[in-house]
């Protein structure tokens, strides 16, 4: 298929770097002091632990997200214009070529790096570390800034699981757990029908909603009801998480 099913004008590559993911949007980057997770259990359970994760969380989420959104309408800037790349411009699409895992071809574009330089809706974002770590409060969230489950199998890597040989990934902030979550969706190959998902959204102009995309999690757990929890969830928690959004939101003159 050719570049032309990812339209220029469309919503998810506007310019502007805000991409729309229901009633929020992706902001430009905030700076992230949490090196290590709040202790969230000693936050009472309910809304107020909840107000403390999120406020947490949310602002992350949207510094990584704007941070792929900006190398995404680089990509999309270059491919559009009918000036060839110049030489810093080859070594930047090296660069997220290899970041990204894609076998590019000199100074091109293509179909499939479009498909993987993509944000994830915020709400999907925190739905996940919801469930992964019981609103940061599992062991595994305090001692290794791992939000979500995100496993390591090289032999003595990360930190195990009690009772059990899984071994988990350990990060030095929070920032690092949710960008590696991120960077894992858009690259590993279990994840490829999500992004053929959210490709097709991007190339008819629609929005990419944490619903449609959660369908395409079948991969992330051995839980056979994982999808139904995390909309369960989202259905619960949807509209708290998108008010921390805006919320968050960081504003802060004109776009570049």
């Amino acid at each position: 298929m050719s570049l032309a099913a990812f339209p220029i004008a469309s919503q998810a590559e506007s310019i502007s770097e805000t991409l729309p993911t229901l009633n929020s949007q992706v902001q430009r980057p905030a700076l992230d002091p949490i090196n290590e997770l709040p202790n969230l259990r000693e936050v009472k359970a309910g809304p107020k632990r909840k107000a403390a994760f999120l406020s947490m969380l949310v602002p992350l989420v949207q510094a990584e997200n704007a941070r792929i959104q900006s190398d995404r309408n680089w990509l999309v800037g270059v491919h559009s214009r009918i000036n060839p790349m110049t030489a810093d411009e080859k070594r930047r699409l090296s660069r997220l070529c290899d970041d990204y895992g894609v076998d590019c071809e000199p100074a091109k574009v293509s179909r499939e790096l479009l498909a993987r330089v993509n944000t994830v809706p915020l709400e999907m974002v925190a739905i996940q570390a919801v469930e992964e770590s019981g609103w940061g409060t599992s062991r595994l969230a305090r001692d290794s800034n791992n939000l979500f489950g995100m496993r390591c199998f090289r032999a003595g890597c990360g930190i195990a699981q009690q009772g059990t040989s899984r071994r988990f990934q350990v990060f030095d902030s929070v920032r690092d757990g949710v960008g590696a979550y991120l960077h894992n969706l858009n690259t590993h190959r279990a994840y490829a029908q999500l992004r053929g998902q959210r490709a097709a959204l991007a190339a008819r102009g629609k929005s990419i909603s944490a619903e449609k995309l959660i369908g395409a999690l079948h991969n992330y757990s051995t839980s056979p009801d994982y999808q139904q929890q995390l909309l369960s969830l989202l259905r619960t928690n949807g509209d708290l998480i998108r008010t921390h959004g805006a919320d968050n939101a960081f504003v802060s003159g004109s776009p570049a």
